[in-house]
């Protein structure tokens, strides 16, 4: 069930100039919302503009980073504005389907998700080629029995975005757009009935490229059919904040 939107969320989505687009008409939950990545800024103004609350999912270094002033400071902002999922994409599988069971837990419990399938934000004015984490999660928790809205949320800044890492409210209108949900149901017929990995894969893919492309035309931003890459992580941040060394570096999604 949603535990609501956190005092101080609320205080920053008043404070950012937010309009938004086509919300009137809103599924019921729970929901994944798929949004593309401009900024820093996408997971205070989309949360804060959603008629329902969300668990965002996060990287686990910017959830947990504290090596800093700034990053300790940062830290503090997301755990008291965010309902967060932290996910490790850099220290391989066993480290990433921990994020992915509690996201999936989360949907099973009836709350809703805010998921950035480019994995990173582009600080480009486009929108690129989605990782299929997202897929997985929606179709795990289709066979846990729960049939989440996959719903894609485009968010666009004017003037576009020049400090990117900043997470307090700028100069700057945003508009956060929700399009109509996506139709998986044949992507998750083909992933259920599927024998072999290539097949898996492109079930998975399918979703995310819609979602995707409906985003590109929502915000009219040009899509780009290719993924951002990652940076290469010698390290990941534990719940701690200890910084510790990837045995073997692997982005797992």
């Amino acid at each position: 069930m949603s535990r609501g939107k956190k005092p101080l969320l609320q205080t920053i989505g008043r404070e950012m100039a937010i309009i938004t687009h086509g919300f009137d008409d809103m599924p019921e939950g729970p929901n994944i919302f798929v949004a593309n990545h401009a900024c820093m800024r996408d997971i205070f103004a989309i949360p804060a503009s959603l008629p329902e609350d969300c668990d965002v999912v996060i990287s686990s270094r910017l959830a947990y980073k504290n090596s800093s002033v700034d990053a300790a400071v940062r830290r503090l902002v997301i755990e008291n504005a965010l309902h967060t999922i932290p996910l490790e994409v850099h220290g391989g599988k066993e480290y990433l389907e921990v994020g992915l069971k509690m996201a999936k837990q989360a949907l099973l419990d009836g709350r809703s998700l805010l998921i950035f399938p480019e994995g990173a934000y582009t600080g480009d004015a486009q929108v690129t080629k989605g990782r299929t984490g997202a897929s997985r999660i929606l179709f795990d928790a289709n066979v846990g029995g729960v049939e989440p809205n996959l719903l894609p949320v485009g968010i666009h800044y004017e003037p576009w975005p020049t400090d990117l890492d900043a997470y307090a409210p700028q100069n700057e209108q945003i508009h956060v757009t929700l399009c109509d949900p996506i139709d998986y149901t044949a992507a998750y017929r083909d992933y259920t009935a599927s024998t072999d990995h290539e097949s898996r894969r492109q079930a998975l893919r399918a979703p995310m490229d819609m979602a995707m492309r409906a985003i590109a035309e929502a915000t009219d931003l040009p899509y780009i059919d290719k993924p951002i890459e990652l940076w290469q992580r010698k390290t990941m941040i534990l719940e701690s904040g200890e910084e510790v060394p990837i045995p073997d570096r692997q982005t797992a999604y």
